[in-house]
């Protein structure tokens, strides 16, 4: 099973963009943490992607009932999917870390900073594939989740 993950995108998407991620082969799921919600559809229509995972982030208005974090199961493993803003993740993991631990997650998976983290830190992935648009580390970015064998291989690209 092998996941795109996108973050802050800020109705910006580009050829260029789908082109790169497209270099990386195809994908069985999407999953958009954020800023812009409507962005995830079209990422998913441009890379033919059926499933979705989506949360809104702090500049997604009018997003009332969505939930701002989700937990989903993929192959065996608890990922919980959320923008970050309400766990303060600028300031740091710490709120976001203690939520995981309490819920047994395998991997957090976080937008809303613009920098990427790919980090296992006490036996959770703590992954953040940064913005597609506006890197506050950088270069453009998203991420790849591979799930086989029990395990969850996580890389960074850059756009």
């Amino acid at each position: 099973m092998k996941a795109l993950v996108i973050s802050d995108s800020h109705r910006n998407i580009f050829d260029h963009q789908i082109e790169e991620i497209q270099k990386h082969g195809s994908y069985d799921i999407l999953i958009h943490c954020g800023d812009n919600y409507k962005d995830a559809q079209v990422f998913a229509e441009k890379l033919n992607i059926s499933t979705i995972y989506q949360v809104p982030g702090n500049c997604d208005f009018n997003y009332l009932g969505k939930e701002l974090s989700i937990i989903k199961v993929i192959e065996n493993k608890n990922v919980l999917i959320t923008h970050g803003h309400i766990y303060k993740v600028k300031e740091d993991i710490q709120r976001l870390k203690q939520f995981a631990k309490e819920k047994n997650i395998d991997a957090v998976i976080y937008g809303h900073t613009h920098k990427s983290q790919n980090e296992v830190i006490d036996n959770i992935l703590f992954f953040n594939p940064g913005s597609t648009i506006f890197p506050k580390d950088g270069l453009a970015s998203f991420g790849i989740l591979e799930f086989k064998n029990n395990k969850i291989i996580s890389t960074i690209k850059t756009l």
